[in-house]
């Protein structure tokens, strides 16, 4: 009797685990190394020639802050669809990409393996505040 008890105990906690799983993944953040350190530096090199006369590294953090617990893709697609200023959506999508990776590495999120591509899980990456 007193292992038929142990037995249904266990397999009740296994199938309660089973059942659970689905609750337990989570999405991904801008913590968990989500683009690549070459995004980064061609990032840069974007920032440098398109972003950086109008905008700081401050106004990256104070952004990242007021979007936070917003998926990435929606961040993106706000740059993609306003910036630069004086021609919104001239840059090709691989350079907003790269630029959203430097911002998000100047604001102390690393790097990963991960390339950071908006067409692929994007929309499951919270932004988090710097």
């Amino acid at each position: 009797m007193k292992k038929s008890v142990h037995f249904t105990t266990v397999l009740m906690t296994l199938i309660g685990l089973v059942i659970a799983q689905p609750g337990l993944s989570q999405d991904k953040t801008v913590n968990d190394g989500v683009f690549t350190a070459a995004q980064v530096a061609s990032g840069q090199t974007v920032y440098d020639a398109q972003c950086k006369t109008c905008h700081n590294m401050r106004f990256y953090r104070d952004t990242l802050r007021s979007w936070s617990n917003q998926p990435l893709l929606y961040l993106w697609e706000n740059i993609m669809g306003t910036m630069p200023a004086d021609n919104p959506g001239s840059l090709m999508f691989e350079e907003y990409t790269d630029v959203i990776a430097y911002i998000l590495s100047e604001n102390g999120f690393p790097a990963g393996d991960a390339t950071l591509d908006p067409d692929n899980g994007m929309d499951a990456i919270k932004i988090l505040a710097p």
